[in-house]
């Protein structure tokens, strides 16, 4: 007799029953998500950023370049009187010379005017392609949010689908 064995009827064999165990569900899509949530939200923040700078820089242009008109403006006002005072005799040689001086001296500062908003358009138009730029990062993320939604969304009606089948 082998050892271990017990006298009487030899038990019988049973049949392993299959029961399908739970899966473990798959997190990983809900993850990455939650993942690309997250990253939606820092570009719309940059994007949010980038507008207002933007605006800042437009406003900042618009105000500069009214100053700049209104300096070359009131040189030449400037310039139109004195030279209709020395036309009329009313001012000397001596005011006239002067006059022209000053009216140099302020259409120099009209050009360093016109330079510094030229500078300023260039910054505003980097703004404006920086936000525009980040716009569409912003578009092209809510456009994948939404593919991965729908994909999800998917996945779990047919897992579903097949543990009715099962």
């Amino acid at each position: 007799m082998r050892s271990g064995a017990t006298l009487g009827a030899r038990p019988g064999k049973r049949e392993v029953l299959d029961v399908a165990e739970p899966k473990k569900p798959d997190r990983r899509l809900d993850q990455l998500l939650s993942v690309r949530k997250q990253r939606l939200g820092r570009l719309e923040r940059e994007r949010n950023e980038a507008r207002s700078s933007w605006r800042a820089l437009r406003a900042d242009l618009v105000d500069s370049k009214r100053r700049w008109r209104e300096a070359a403006a009131r040189a030449q006002s400037e310039w139109t009187a004195a030279r209709a005072a020395f036309f009329g005799m009313a001012i000397t040689n001596a005011e006239f010379t002067r006059a022209k001086t000053v009216y140099e001296r302020m259409k120099l500062e009209a050009g360093r005017m016109r330079l510094s908003c030229a500078t300023l358009a260039r910054d505003c138009r980097r703004a404006g392609a920086d936000f525009f730029s980040a716009r569409q990062r912003v578009k092209d993320a809510n456009k994948q949010q939404e593919k991965l939604t729908v994909l999800r969304d998917e996945m779990k009606a047919l897992a579903a689908m097949q543990d009715e089948q099962a």
